[in-house]
């Protein structure tokens, strides 16, 4: 059987199978790889309870009656992903499952490599290089403003103009509220960090990086300390835009109308902080459907004060930048960005020195 290690893996070009199950696949993979799971979810919890009451013996012997009869079905799906190239199979550590169906592939005249260490060698690469990143002096330009003045929108173009932008709620799958996650994916820490990681690859070598203020937490996601250290200590461009425009943008970004249901569980979560009076202004609204009215009291009766509280963690200088419009706030922010970059080179030719 023949082996290939994850700084291998990195500099080839190499169709990856991942024959864990669909649960495990989902929570982290490495980017590209197929699922072809060889138990389902169901399937390798009782494997694993054999295991721990039965003792090894007996949980290869029901792993090996659970696969068996999907040989065929594997062989063929391999070829088509493989399409006659040599391809890498992993699972969790490199252990049985993936090793079984490498031999296999291997006697079947398949050029097949299983992954040294399986995903986890994967894992540990990246805690590694995010360690190395977070030793860098790089400075941070932090977009911060109240709920509704499209920072996102506004970092999406910046990163599409080449600017070093860490989109850290896109990569969380999460947009930092209670209502963060409606219309997105679930995302775990190991996804988020792997992502984060292959976007500072992406990058690569610069004075700077482009944040949003975030919490330390968005949803279930923990952001790294060095990335909320660059925070407090940024340069800040905090933006303003009128309610009216703030309204909107939340209405359009997260359809009320299509979610409502997910908008309302939601608000239950945090109605212990609101007034009696403004939980039944909010309800009644909710109840005719007014949503433009129930984003106008979240916003003032809540989001605003925490925001702006949130804020006086930052330290650094603050640039005000006012617009009525998208078009006109990316090119604001963009100016005072392109206005910064040289004083950031300065600053980090100096850590250097």
């Amino acid at each position: 059987m023949k082996t290939i290690s994850i700084n291998e893996l990195f500099d080839r070009e190499i169709p990856i199978i991942d024959v864990r199950t669909p649960a495990e696949y989902e929570q982290f993979h490495i980017p590209g790889a197929v699922n072809m799971p060889i138990f389902s979810n169901e399937e390798r919890e009782i494997v694993g309870t054999t295991y721990k009451k039965e003792g090894t013996e007996a949980a290869k012997e029901l792993g090996i009656s659970l696969v068996s009869p999907s040989l065929p079905e594997f062989y063929k799906l391999a070829k088509t992903i493989s399409q006659g190239k040599e391809f890498v199979i992993y699972c969790w550590r490199g252990g049985m499952r993936s090793k079984s169906l490498a031999v296999i592939f291997e006697m079947m005249g398949l050029p097949c490599r299983q992954l040294v260490g399986g995903i986890r060698s994967y894992r540990q690469t990246i805690i590694e290089q995010l360690e190395k990143y977070a030793k860098r002096e790089v400075e941070f330009v932090v977009l911060e403003g109240l709920t509704g003045t499209s920072k996102t929108e506004i970092l999406h173009h910046l990163k599409e103009n080449g600017y070093p932008v860490i989109d850290l709620e896109g990569l969380a799958a999460h947009r930092g509220s209670v209502f963060g996650r409606v219309g997105l994916p679930e995302r775990s820490q190991k996804e988020f960090e792997a992502k984060l990681y292959d976007r500072l690859n992406e990058i690569g070598e610069t004075d700077y990086y482009v944040i949003e203020s975030e919490s330390k937490r968005l949803g279930n996601i923990i952001v790294p300390n060095f990335i909320l250290e660059g925070k407090q200590k940024g340069t800040r461009i905090h933006v303003h835009a009128p309610l009216s425009y703030r309204i909107q943008t939340i209405l359009n970004t997260y359809h009320p109308e299509q979610n409502a249901q997910k908008i309302v569980k939601g608000i239950h979560k945090i109605e212990k902080r609101l007034s009696e009076e403004d939980r039944q202004h909010i309800y009644r609204a909710l109840e005719e459907e007014n949503y433009g009215t129930v984003v106008e009291k979240l916003l003032l009766d809540y989001y605003d004060p925490r925001y702006t509280y949130k804020a006086t963690e930052n330290i650094g200088e603050v640039i005000n930048v006012h617009y009525q419009s998208l078009v006109e706030g990316c090119h604001l922010v963009q100016d005072e960005v392109d206005r910064l970059v040289p004083k950031l080179r300065s600053e980090g030719e100096k850590v250097s020195l």
